[in-house]
């Protein structure tokens, strides 16, 4: 490589570099009427690094003591004192002292698909636990938009079966033409990226649900029924409440509908495809109604400045990796340095970027895993090249054959461990299935950093020292001037 392309290319990765750094660490500054925020304020943390939100349902019959403390006597009356909640009259066994055995396994119940919906949300670091026997306690990290939070935590709490209506339904008591569909009809739901509009809930029909569906909307379609009064329009239930609606224009014969428009964030699709799929198991389905009155947002549970903590340190470490390459390796530390950063940015602009990730304590350890095993393999690289060069080869020979004898572990390693992740990641949820997708990301990062870029780097700046030799930090008996 010429020594001016290596100028050039000098400048304009350094500028490149620099404009990341600048985008991914800056603190938040007003611009405009806006704010600019860094791509490290873009990160999700969990509940031990970030803090959340809590809130308790209460089933119906069941009140809170605050709640219990500003109704009327009257009410007062028909309500018993359990633990710290109180009991109507209705569901206590005055005899046992607790809920009928009839509400306590219809709670059970509840509990049961609650618990179950939250894990397919795939919150890091959630809870969800009962509270004095007949209450259900959820905790959840901030979401990516705090605004969809009330809409989740209600539409989690969804009783009932799954209905396909034609018609609107606005009283408990409403008129309609439904259909319920079961597990024989609907195979599943899920959430896929709708580009600008958001995010987009997919519901798969099995082949009986495929055929029964298409008759629907083709008779909605062409409004030779009454579903014609819907206005084209078809609305999904859980129970009696409205969960989604999907537009009708035509006959719609497919395995699998994509509804989309009215999700901007992935939790706020994920909730309604969690309420679907936790209704078509029909031993998930419960009758029991669950409210909440309150959501109270809670401080890390690691400490209040944990995670500034945290980044501290990791910012403290990837400072003496790079610190200690350039002292031992001088102009091999150099291109180390830049690499290393490359590595880092990526990572960071994957980690901030890809909708759903959260870092919590684990993440943490995945990026500082990662990050060692990038350094742990450049340096292995480096120590070839110095044995290469100590058997007499050329600087040149031996950055090629250095590189060459460090190929196979390298690819080895990072590939044994990428496969692992890969699989931890499948078949995991939440801390474990974010860490292991952290890992997975940095270890595909570092191979690819280790292997080409840094490697790359190295040619970059070998064009410009005139004793490429000392600029390595070699020594030789004779020096001698490579080229």
């Amino acid at each position: 490589m010429g020594k001016g392309k290596s100028v050039l290319l000098i400048v304009l990765v350094t500028v490149v570099l620099a404009g990341l750094l600048f985008i991914g660490f800056t603190p938040s500054f007003p611009v405009g009427v806006n704010d600019f925020g860094s791509l490290l304020s873009n990160i999700d943390l969990g509940t031990d690094l970030g803090g959340g939100y809590t809130t308790v349902y209460y089933p119906e019959g069941v009140m809170s003591k605050s709640d219990y403390d500003i109704e009327d006597a009257e009410t007062q009356e028909d309500y018993t004192q359990y633990k710290g909640i109180y009991l109507s009259d209705e569901i206590y066994d005055a005899e046992s002292g607790r809920a009928t055995d009839e509400f306590a396994a219809e709670f059970d119940r509840a509990f049961a698909a609650v618990a179950d919906r939250y894990e397919q949300m795939g919150f890091v670091n959630c809870s969800v636990v009962k509270e004095n026997d007949y209450t259900i306690r959820v905790s959840i990290p901030h979401l990516s938009d705090d605004s969809v939070l009330d809409t989740v935590f209600t539409q989690l709490s969804y009783s009932g079966s799954l209905h396909l209506s034609d018609t609107e339904i606005t009283t408990p008591n409403a008129e309609r033409r439904a259909e319920v569909w079961d597990r024989d009809l609907v195979s599943g739901a899920g959430v896929m990226s709708a580009g600008d509009q958001g995010y987009a809930v997919t519901i798969n029909f099995t082949s009986e649900g495929r055929e029964k569906f298409a008759e629907l909307t083709a008779g909605m379609a062409s409004g030779d029924d009454s579903s014609s009064s819907s206005g084209g329009t078809l609305y999904i239930y859980v129970g009696m409440d409205q969960i989604v609606s999907v537009s009708v224009s035509g006959e719609m014969d497919q395995d699998t509908i994509y509804i989309s428009g009215n999700f901007t964030t992935r939790e706020s699709a994920q909730s309604v495809a969690a309420a679907i799929n936790s209704v078509l198991d029909e031993d998930a389905v419960f009758d029991l109604d669950l409210h909440y009155s309150y959501l109270y947002e809670f401080a890390p549970t690691m400490g209040e400045n944990t995670a500034l903590w945290v980044a501290v340190v990791i910012g403290v470490l990837f400072l003496a990796a790079i610190v200690a390459s350039l002292v031992r390796y001088k102009g091999m530390g150099l291109a180390f340095t830049y690499g290393f950063l490359t590595w880092m940015l990526a990572l960071l602009l994957c980690v901030s970027l890809i909708g759903g990730i959260v870092v919590d304590f684990g993440g943490v350890l995945a990026i500082a895993l990662s990050a060692a095993l990038m350094a742990g393999f450049s340096y292995y690289a480096y120590n070839n090249i110095r044995k290469e060069f100590a058997t007499g080869k050329t600087l040149t020979a031996s950055i090629k054959s250095g590189f060459k004898r460090s190929l196979a572990l390298t690819i080895d390693a990072h590939l044994v461990l990428a496969l692992a992740a890969l699989v931890l990641w499948l078949v995991s949820t939440g801390t474990v299935a974010f860490m292991s997708l952290i890992f997975l990301i940095g270890t595909v990062l570092s191979g690819l950093v280790t292997l080409l870029v840094t490697r790359f780097y190295l040619y970059m700046f070998m064009a410009q020292p005139k004793n490429k030799i000392a600029f390595c930090n070699f020594k030789r008996e004779e020096a001698e001037d490579d080229e």
